[in-house]
């Protein structure tokens, strides 16, 4: 282990520009929206281009995305983008941010290129995407890129060094040590040796899996699994997992043939990436096997698996539509089984608890990680994993990623058991990660703001536009029309007031005379309505106070003036 740790350079100033800077574009502790921008000198190499997805408080927001502001005066120092992995946390921007950026190369494994080519067609976005492997090398700039795979839940995920004149980057996305995969294809784990024995300045880690103990079994393991679930099932199988799974999704089909039965699939995602798998040698299965949603329905139950996305409860998602009853071609009823074959994303956790309550109510038997075990194996390593990670690359620094705070602060206890210092474990809260001749260190805030995808709309609804549908859902609107003598400039009549969501009509039957009684008072008091921001804040004003002291409730007021 190397000696020299311990010494605090975090907030030293560089001397010169031969320095690495750093930056998450995502923000930092975050889970997903995964994206990282590596700047020397004049060079830039971009890591990754994920969605993250919005919080229940963020009403009608579809996606978040990276905040690439920062790349606004240094565009055209891009060499290049590199794309660890095919999942959705780290290449679902790519049809938000690629068009405003310069047409530089996109690099990827085979699956993952697959898979961002799609996603790229659905928008119409032609841009040419350049395969690599564990055997590549890459300049880019100042930065020579070398690759290591390694396991995860779906196939081709790969590990980034970045060699560069102050050092090597290790970049260690999502990311587990699987001996026994699904596909039989091993992590290189005498490449990452290879880069240790170089010399690896800094490490970023995937460190979502820290809390756990002992290393994440091995995706085989799941096998039994599917084959008990399958055991007892006298109506239909419906499975529901990340449509991006394949490894997963390839033990499902597996099982179900086992068991004599047919698979179908619902979901424009799962089917996409089933097909694109398939085409490309990652998911093993005949075509027999697969029938379409209108043959199934002449089908004996039995006889048939479901596989259909929506694993986090997303309305208008196939397992949400089964859920309530909406889907056009799968129904379910008692006999039949749902299996929860996923983890919970952060936030989404009421909407599973939703769905599994709906399904409940149709008499199905509902299988998920609160009533079995083993349903599920993380894609992430845990604290052994890391630990072989540390081992191999042997970093004189650390910056964990791909987690929240919580399994930040677990990270860098593993790092100090095995007897690095404390200090050497970057945490950014915002700032750059900033790597020169003499060390790693923090540097300057990078200001990343929520970029939010809303239908077309892509960075146009913010904290005010949230604010305004909080208030909406909770409390109503209230729209108040006050009509002005164009010559007087005296109010022609009480204004008329139009609420929605706020009171039943019936029950608010006398409370909309008087709030147009109370306008009218305060309005009339003036000696003139010119101004009409005046009148706008009077109203506003006015109706506030009304409906608090009547209904203990804060519509959203919207005045209208109109001069007759």
């Amino acid at each position: 282990m190397n000696g020299k740790i311990g010494i605090n350079q975090r907030m030293n100033k560089s001397n010169g520009r031969r320095q690495v800077k750093i930056s998450s574009l995502g923000g930092f502790a975050q889970v997903n929206r995964n994206m990282y921008c590596y700047e020397y000198g004049n060079d830039i190499v971009l890591v990754d281009c994920g969605i993250g997805f919005p919080t229940e408080e963020m009403l009608g927001v579809d996606l978040l995305i990276p905040d690439i502001s920062y790349l606004k005066d240094k565009q055209q120092n891009i060499r290049g983008m590199v794309l660890t992995h095919g999942h959705e946390d780290h290449i679902g921007g790519l049809p938000y941010i690629l068009p405003k950026l310069p047409n530089f190369p996109v690099y990827g494994a085979r699956l993952t290129n697959a898979l961002a080519k799609e996603k790229l067609k659905e928008y119409n976005i032609n841009r040419k995407l350049i395969e690599i492997d564990g055997d590549s090398e890459i300049r880019l700039g100042e930065f020579t890129l070398r690759f290591a795979r390694v396991s995860h839940s779906i196939p081709d995920t790969m590990h980034i060094m970045l060699e560069t004149p102050v050092g090597t980057v290790y970049h260690g996305a999502d990311y587990k040590f699987d001996f026994t995969p699904v596909d039989g294809i091993q992590p290189q784990l005498s490449a990452i040796a290879a880069e240790g024995d170089r010399g690896i300045k800094l490490l970023l880690s995937d460190c979502l899996g820290s809390e756990r103990r002992g290393a994440t079994p091995s995706e085989i393991t799941l096998n039994k699994m599917f084959d008990r679930e399958l055991a007892d099932c006298k109506g239909k199988f419906v499975v529901t997992t990340m449509s991006s799974s394949i490894s997963r999704l390839q033990q499902a089909i597996d099982a179900s043939i086992r068991h004599g039965r047919k698979v179908v699939l619902s979901g424009r995602s799962l089917e996409k990436n089933v097909r694109v798998a398939m085409e490309l040698g990652y998911l093993n299965i005949d075509k027999e096997h697969i029938v379409d949603l209108k043959r199934s329905q002449r089908m004996k139950d039995h006889h048939l698996t479901y596989l259909v996305e929506g694993s986090q409860g997303q309305e208008g998602s196939a397992l949400y539509r089964i859920a309530v009853g909406d889907h056009h071609h799968i129904s379910v009823k008692p006999g039949d089984k749902v299996l929860f074959s996923t983890d919970y994303i952060p936030g989404s956790e009421l909407a599973i608890h939703q769905a599994i309550d709906n399904l409940y109510q149709r008499g199905v038997d509902v299988v998920y990680r609160e009533v079995a075990d083993g349903l599920h194996v993380s894609g992430h390593g845990g604290q052994e994993d890391m630990k072989l990670l540390i081992n191999l690359t042997d970093p004189e620094y650390f910056y964990p990623i791909g987690g929240q705070y919580k399994h930040i602060e677990h990270y860098k206890k593993i790092v100090e058991k095995m007897g690095y210092a404390g200090d050497t474990v970057m945490i950014p809260g915002g700032r750059q990660v900033v790597m020169d001749e003499q060390g790693v260190r923090l540097g300057d805030m990078v200001s990343v703001r929520n970029v939010m995808v809303d239908g077309l709309g892509v960075g146009d609804v913010g904290n005010v536009v949230l604010r305004d549908r909080q208030m909406l859902a909770e409390d109503g609107i209230v729209v108040a029309i006050i009509q002005i003598d164009s010559e007087t400039k005296q109010l022609v009549d009480e204004p008329d007031i139009i609420s929605r969501g706020l009171v039943y009509t019936k029950s608010g039957d006398g409370l909309m005379p008087e709030a147009k009684k109370t306008l009218y008072k305060a309005l009339d008091k003036q000696k003139s309505l010119k101004d009409w921001h005046l009148i706008k804040k009077i109203a506003t004003n006015q109706l506030q106070r009304f409906f608090m002291k009547k209904l203990e409730r804060q519509p959203m007021i919207l005045p209208v003036v109109m001069e007759v």
